[in-house]
């Protein structure tokens, strides 16, 4: 099986907002390769699908994606090597991003230590693994390790090129870190760095992470209407890329709770209702 094909035509769906037909096709195209015994094929699309249920919020079967991948490349000789380092990588952020941090750091310390092991230092690899290390900090409450990861991450970035994207994302998160902190000016200067990056790139999907951010550093100013129009953004964003999946709910709650706060209970009940519907 040509997996580069198979891959291809999987981010060419999804390019197309064809979400659905993404997941569908590359679940049946693993299916094939697991009757036709190429494990390696199958554990390519498994790696793949752990993101892909993750994003769409489906907990089990992006852990059992992730599992059933990591069991294929032991079979195959290949534990400890950089592939199966990269599924740990996907598996640890699904945990991260399902709320089970705990479970995840042991997870990415593994794959730094593999990193340590099989990379060079100034590898990109390792500028995303300490991105995903530092956002499952930050989910555990561990903000000052939670940034310094970052900062070790943006340091990298400054040095490679073609990486606005993360060097934007990157910034999005050291403003994360700051709000929690309580440092809102801080938080307001990384934040509109990341914003001024993800200007050049238009239709980027990792905007939704500083529409978050924003309005989150609004709601905390009390200028909770600009809280509430980042909120609306985000939602609107997450459906059209996945619909309203939980994701989609959770963004509906924040902005519930920003028109709420700002006296605007029409619009409050509104995205509380979208909230609940998306929820079922």
């Amino acid at each position: 099986m040509d997996i580069e094909k198979v891959l291809s035509r999987f981010e060419e769906l999804l390019s197309q907002g064809r979400v659905d037909e993404a997941g569908q096709y590359l679940e049946e195209t693993a299916a094939v390769s697991e009757r036709g015994g190429d494990g390696l094929a199958e554990a390519s699309c498994r790696n793949e699908l752990t993101g892909f249920w993750r994003v769409c919020g489906q907990r089990e079967k992006s852990y059992a994606s992730a599992e059933r991948a990591l069991a294929l490349l032991s079979e195959n000789g290949l534990a400890g090597s950089i592939d199966y380092a990269t599924v740990l990588l996907n598996y640890a952020t699904a945990k991260s991003a399902f709320g089970e941090s705990a479970e995840a750091l042991p997870l990415y310390r593994r794959v730094e230590e593999c990193y340590r092991e099989l990379l060079p230092a100034s590898d990109y690899r390792r500028a995303s693994l300490y991105n995903n290390m530092a956002q499952a900090l930050l989910r555990d409450g561990n903000t000052n390790e939670a940034a310094e990861y970052f900062e070790k991450s943006l340091r990298l970035l400054a040095e490679m090129t073609d990486v606005d994207s993360e060097r934007a994302t990157c910034n999005t998160n050291i403003a994360f870190c700051l709000l929690a902190e309580g440092r809102l000016d801080e938080a307001q200067k990384s934040l509109e760095v990341a914003e001024e990056g993800f200007r050049l790139l238009p239709g980027d999907p990792h905007y939704d992470g500083a529409l978050s951010c924003r309005g989150r550093l609004e709601y905390l100013r009390g200028r909770y209407e600009e809280a509430a129009e980042a909120y609306r953004r985000l939602a609107d964003n997450i459906e059209g890329r996945f619909g309203r999946n939980i994701n989609y709910a959770a963004a509906c709650r924040s902005c519930a709770k920003a028109f709420a706060a700002a006296g605007l209970a029409d619009e409050a009940e509104r995205f509380s209702l979208l909230a609940e519907l998306a929820g079922r």
